[in-house]
């Protein structure tokens, strides 16, 4: 079971990893470009694992900005796990604190929407599954950053190449299958239009806030659900207990008849 769990956590990731491996590659390149030797730029890959976060932050080290502003951008650009790790969190609580930190660590966008549907089906040892699709993009990601520090550098214009889409399409054949019920579609809807209606703020900020738009609208949504069921229910309650009554009526004029 276990080593099943493992190999469908490593076929499960793998699309996204083949997408990640080019932006990677771009972010090792740039950080070389930006100041940082070769163990730098990996080490930095391999501690930090967040891409978004990693460009912006080259792009603000390059302009020469703040120590202060770069932690405050990078922490503001990657609030979005903390609505992941609100999503997973019923789904892990029976594991240790360690198991759970180390999820925590691997949690990125890629890993979520590969992991979040097999983590909801309450399989015993479903953590390998997750465990496998995180160290395999994990690996990926610090190999391609290994290799663009090495070899991308010698392009300094390779952000321009348009290298990245890989990991955009990789991601949406990955994300559109799972948007299935209503609350997940208003939700994709209502994000994608604040983000393009956002997407000349700073630092990426206009996909955080699309990001809690969406998922406050997909909550709405859940709930006007919810309400309209219970009313539903309701509804056929008091149309039983108005035949009950009718029949119950009916019953003493029929024996009476007899």
């Amino acid at each position: 079971m276990k080593k099943q769990l493992i190999q469908a956590g490593l076929k499960a990731i793998f699309p996204l990893c083949v997408g990640a491996f080019p932006f990677s590659f771009i972010v090792g390149a740039i950080s070389i470009n930006a100041g940082m030797d070769v163990l730098q730029s990996t080490l930095w890959s391999l501690t930090v694992f967040a891409g978004s976060a990693q460009m912006v932050a080259l792009g603000l080290v390059q302009s020469s900005t703040e120590l202060i502003v770069i932690a405050l951008t990078t922490f503001v650009i990657n609030l979005r796990h903390v609505l992941y790790s609100a999503s997973l969190s019923e789904y892990v609580k029976e594991y240790s604190m360690p198991t759970r930190a180390l999820m925590a660590y691997g949690l990125t966008d890629e890993v979520y929407a590969a992991t979040i549907g097999e983590m909801k089906h309450e399989k015993p040892g479903r953590h390998w599954f997750y465990l496998a699709a995180m160290f395999g993009f994990w690996v990926n990601w610090v190999v391609a950053d290994f290799c663009g520090a090495i070899i991308g550098s010698s392009f300094p214009h390779i952000a321009d190449y348009g290298l990245d889409f890989a990991m955009v399409a990789a991601f949406i054949a990955i994300v559109i299958p799972q948007v299935k019920n209503r609350e997940c579609i208003v939700a994709a809807v209502v994000a994608t239009v604040t983000g393009i209606l956002l997407s000349g703020l700073p630092y990426s900020l206009g996909l955080v806030v699309a990001a809690v738009v969406g998922v406050y609208a997909g909550y709405k949504m859940d709930l006007s659900t919810e309400r309209m069921e219970a009313e539903l229910k309701e509804e056929v309650r008091h149309e039983i207990e108005k035949e009950d009554k009718e029949q119950n009526n009916t019953q003493p004029i029929n024996a009476i008849a007899e």
